[in-house]
């Protein structure tokens, strides 16, 4: 009875675990780079629109998040994304067209480089 007792508790204990996790997001035909911020880590996918000087960038947690708090996780975000910006417009002035929350722990940018 007591191993059909511990069996129960670990599948309810993992079940828990996974539920709580936040998901994880990709972009198609981006390129992938891993950066830390503030001592965490972050997958940065960065591609093209489509349309000339636009692109699109997706912040990713690269380590697991439990309850992630969206306010802290945007606010973080935010701290990574102007480097790469800077970098993609090579110091040219930008537009940013959108930005937010994508889940939990995702964050977007649309942003264009001006001439």
């Amino acid at each position: 009875m007591r191993v059909i007792v511990v069996a129960v508790a670990k599948i309810l204990i993992a079940s828990l675990v996974l539920s709580a996790c936040a998901p994880k997001a990709s972009l198609d035909d981006t390129q992938v780079e891993m950066v830390t911020v503030d001592g965490r880590k972050y997958e940065v996918r960065l591609g093209s629109t489509g349309t000339p000087g636009e692109y699109r960038m997706l912040i990713v947690r690269a380590t697991l998040v439990i309850n992630a708090d969206s306010e802290n996780e945007a606010e973080r975000a935010q701290n990574v994304y102007p480097r790469f910006i800077e970098r993609t417009c090579r110091g040219r002035p930008h537009e940013i067209l959108s930005e937010g929350l994508s889940g939990e722990v995702n964050y977007y940018v649309l942003f264009r480089c001006k001439a």
